[in-house]
């Protein structure tokens, strides 16, 4: 175990003494949520729990993903859920002594207009303000609000009266900065994460395909009590890409991997729904003298973002810093250099140097994507993916891990994946 500045500890991967929730975290959560509805003058929350990357009704029920939350300023929140199968988790989980932090008396399944129409009626809010999650895009991930037109047109009818307020900015404004307990589970993902890259990097050899890569990070993941939510996964001696594995959504053949290949993949490391992400590169054997460049022009703008990322800096500032180092080189970058997670809140735009390849001229439309949350004031307990890359022609590669904005400098919760690993 070591420990990190700020009094929070990282246990050690494998060990029994796994970080976990308290009621005094259910209270702080109950607590800011009710500050928020204070200060955005509303009698209520409802919130909508969307996808996995978007999930904050686990943030007041420390449950199951996928409930509405409806939570009145004066009173315990409530869950709807969509099955009984919610009800038979959460009364397992009182019987084993789990932290639910849920009266079962609070849980329904009833996850649909009328549900939320009989909560808000049952606490005599039918003529009041109402704060929701879920009427706002959720960038970069969903540009669309999540909830559901159907669903959200039920309850409008129902109360012509009421007033809802949008509050998605608000709400991850107050929630970027992690406590002391979120930071010890994220720093538990992100041991975990490392661990993948580790098993990642056993299992690249040539002849082996980019299955048995992906599968050896996965199961690593799995196997210590944790959620890969997914992976990015490319490898070759040229490519731009490195989403999702085309075998994964196209009928076809993983790829094998070759000497002289660069392996390229960005994991996504969940326990207890706070994310880490890890950029890991894994040179097999002599790679193209463009790639080593690629990847030394990455560390340096890791570098240059650790260098800003401090308590009263901006975003905007890390991103600008995490361009020039590429930008002095001729290099471009594919993905975002660096984003917030536990939310995201934050990314950094990309994909405009895709556009200086010859063949993107063929493409309907190619647009970048702009920077979000460039104003954004850096805070203490704030955690970012500083994942780089950079490419120079269709040379791909980069690094990175998960940081936290420190008191005075940042902590590094990744160094294996920070720089260039090689297959040995």
């Amino acid at each position: 175990m070591w420990q990190i500045p700020g009094g929070w500890h990282r246990p050690s991967v494998g060990g029994m003494n796994l970080p976990t929730y308290s009621l005094a975290e259910r209270d702080r959560r109950w607590d800011l949520a009710r500050e928020l509805m204070d200060a955005e003058g509303v009698d209520a929350l409802v919130v909508y729990g969307g996808p996995v990357e978007w999930a904050p009704d686990v943030f007041f029920t420390n449950d199951r993903p996928g409930a509405i939350v409806v939570f009145p300023r004066a009173d315990e929140p409530v869950a709807l859920v969509r099955s009984p199968a919610h009800i038979g988790d959460h009364l397992e989980a009182s019987a084993r002594g789990d932290a639910v932090w849920i009266r079962p008396e609070n849980v329904l399944v009833a996850k649909h207009a009328h549900g939320v129409a009989e909560v808000l009626r049952a606490h005599g809010l039918g003529r009041s303000a109402i704060g929701v999650l879920g009427l706002e895009p959720c960038p970069p991930f969903h540009a669309d609000p999540l909830m559901p037109f159907t669903l959200w047109s039920s309850v409008l009818q129902q109360f012509p009266q009421l007033t809802f307020k949008p509050m998605e900015a608000a709400f991850v404004t107050r929630t970027l900065s992690q406590s002391a307990e979120e930071l010890a589970v994220i720093g538990h993902a992100a041991a975990i994460g490392e661990a993948m890259a580790e098993a990642m990097l056993r299992a690249v050899r040539p002849g082996v395909t980019e299955a048995a890569v992906y599968a050896a990070g996965m199961a690593e993941s799995l196997r210590r009590g944790a959620v890969a939510s997914g992976m990015s996964i490319a490898s070759g001696k040229e490519f731009v890409s490195c989403g999702p594995p085309a075998w994964s959504y196209r009928p076809q053949t993983p790829r094998v991997i070759e000497d002289g290949d660069l392996v390229l993949a960005e994991t996504f490391c969940s326990y207890g729904m706070r994310e880490t992400r890890q950029r890991v590169a894994i040179a097999v054997g002599g790679i193209h003298p463009e790639l080593e460049s690629a990847a030394k022009a990455a560390r340096a703008s890791y570098e240059a973002g650790l260098a800003v990322l401090r308590p009263g800096r901006t975003f905007g500032e890390v991103v600008a810093a995490m361009r020039r180092p590429l930008q002095e080189t001729g290099g471009w970058y594919a993905h975002p250099l660096v984003h917030a997670v536990n939310p995201c809140g934050a990314a950094c735009g990309s994909g405009a140097g895709l556009g200086t390849l010859p063949e993107t001229a063929r493409y309907g439309l190619l647009t970048e994507q702009p920077t979000i949350g460039s104003d954004l004031p850096l805070s203490p307990g704030m955690t970012f993916a500083l994942t780089p890359s950079c490419a120079y022609g269709r040379r791909l590669a980069g690094i990175g891990g998960t940081v936290v904005v420190g008191q005075n400098v940042p902590i590094e919760l990744n160094t294996i994946t920070t720089h260039l690993m090689r297959s040995t």
